[in-house]
C-alpha cells in the first residue's frame, strides 16, 4: 500500500483538500502551475478560459492560441496549403475564416498529423522544408499547453475536463486520435497499405494483432519469415495496462482516522468510504515503447463530471502490482468512473464504473 504525493498535480491537490477557501489561495495555486510550465502569462489566461466539461475541439483550440505559436507566422507560400487542408481534407475541426493566424496553422497542421493523411501538393521545397522544420517545435509548445490545461482543469475539478485533455495530450504525442482506426499505424513497420490489410481482416487494434500468431500475421501481410517472429518480439513491449477498483470500507470513519487520502497532501479528509485501487501491466516486463518508458495516468470522474482523483506516474513503478489506498466523498448511489492510460500511447486505455 503506497501513496504517491510527489506524482500530484495542482489538480490532484485540489482534488485532495477541497475547494480552497480563499481566492489567494486558488491565485497561488493557479501561479504555480504557470510557472511549472513556463507558459506567458497571456496563455495561462487563454486556458483558464476552457469551459466546463469542454469537448476535443475546445481543449485543442485553446492551447493552439498560446501566444508562444507566434513565432510562428503563416507565410504566403503556405497560405494555399493549408486553405486546401481546411476546404478540402476531411480533418473533424474546420476554420471558418481563411487561415491566416498562427493559430490557424498550428490547429490545422496537428490535425492532419493526427488524421495520417498525407500533405497536400500546395508547398513549394524550399516552404515544405521550413514548415518540416517548426512541427517539432510547434509539437512541442502543444504538448506543454495541453499538459497545463490538465492542471487548469484538475485545479477546477473538472474530472471530464481532465479526461478530455488527456485524450487530446496522448492523440497528440502518439500523432493519432484515440479511438480512430490508425491505431496500427504505431507499430514500426505498418504503413497505410499494411493497415487496410489489417482492418479488412477485422484487426484493428494493436492488441488484437498481438494475439495473432506469427504465421498468420505472416500470411495476413504477405510477408516471410521472421518478420511474424519480429513483430510479435516487438509487440511484446506495448503497454497492456490493468485496472482494478474496490470500495473496500463503507462510510463510518472518524476524520482524522490516521489514513491518508492517496494524494498525501494536507490534512486527512473526512471521505465517506475508503477505495482500493490496485494498477499493474500484464507484460512479462516493464514495457517499453517507441524506445521510451511509458507514463500512466489515473482519474476518477463522479456521475456529474467532477474530478474526484487524479495519479501520474511512470509503468515502471507498476511492477508487481501497485496498490492505492484512496478516501473519497461520492454521493449515494452515483457511478464512479475509473480510467487508466498510457499518457502518449493510443489503445492502452482500461475503464471501469462502480456503482457506489
Amino acid at each position: 500500500m503506497e501513496t504517491e504525493p510527489q506524482q500530484q498535480t495542482a489538480g490532484a491537490q485540489t482534488c485532495a483538500r477541497g475547494t480552497p477557501s480563499s481566492a489567494s489561495l486558488q491565485n497561488t495555486e493557479l501561479q504555480q502551475i504557470r510557472l511549472r510550465y513556463r507558459l506567458a502569462t497571456p496563455t495561462f489566461q487563454t486556458l483558464c478560459t476552457i469551459p466546463k466539461a469542454p469537448d476535443r475541439r475546445q481543449v485543442l483550440h485553446k492551447a493552439c492560441l498560446a501566444v508562444e505559436f507566434r513565432s510562428f507566422p503563416l507565410r504566403r507560400a503556405e497560405k494555399g496549403f493549408f486553405r486546401e487542408i481546411n476546404d478540402h481534407l476531411p480533418i473533424p475541426y474546420r476554420i471558418k475564416d481563411c487561415p491566416s493566424e498562427p493559430w490557424h496553422k498550428v490547429f490545422l497542421l496537428v490535425q492532419i498529423q493526427l488524421q495520417r493523411i498525407p500533405w497536400p501538393n500546395k508547398l513549394p521545397a524550399q516552404a515544405r522544408h521550413e514548415l518540416y522544420g517548426e512541427r517539432k517545435r510547434m509539437d512541442k509548445i502543444l504538448e506543454t499547453a495541453l499538459r497545463c490545461a490538465v492542471d487548469i482543469l484538475g485545479h477546477r475539478k473538472d474530472g471530464r475536463g481532465v479526461s478530455v485533455a488527456l485524450d487530446v495530450l496522448r492523440s497528440v504525442k502518439a500523432g493519432i486520435w484515440e479511438g480512430s482506426d490508425n491505431e496500427l499505424l504505431q507499430i514500426k513497420g505498418i504503413g497505410p497499405q499494411k493497415k487496410e490489410r489489417l482492418i479488412n481482416a477485422k484487426i484493428r487494434t494493436v492488441k488484437e494483432l498481438a494475439r495473432l500468431d506469427f504465421w498468420h500475421i505472416e500470411r495476413l501481410l504477405s510477408r516471410n519469415p521472421p518478420f511474424g517472429q519480429q513483430m510479435l518480439h516487438q509487440l511484446a513491449s506495448f503497454p497492456v495496462l490493468t485496472l482494478q477498483f474496490d470500495l473496500v470500507q463503507p462510510s463510518g470513519l472518524q476524520a482524522g482516522a490516521g489514513l491518508d487520502h492517496g494524494c498525501g497532501l494536507g490534512p486527512p479528509s473526512t471521505a465517506a468510504c475508503i477505495a482500493r485501487l490496485i494498477v499493474n501491466y500484464g507484460n512479462n516486463a516493464p514495457p517499453m515503447w517507441a524506445e521510451s518508458t511509458p507514463w500512466t495516468t489515473i482519474v476518477i470522474e463522479g456521475d456529474d463530471g467532477r474530478l474526484v482523483y487524479f495519479w501520474r506516474g511512470s509503468v515502471r513503478r507498476l511492477s508487481g502490482g501497485k496498490e492505492l489506498v484512496l478516501r473519497l466523498d461520492p454521493k449515494d448511489g452515483e457511478k464512479l468512473k475509473v480510467t487508466f492510460a498510457c499518457e502518449g500511447i493510443v489503445g492502452t486505455m482500461v475503464r471501469v464504473t462502480h456503482q457506489v
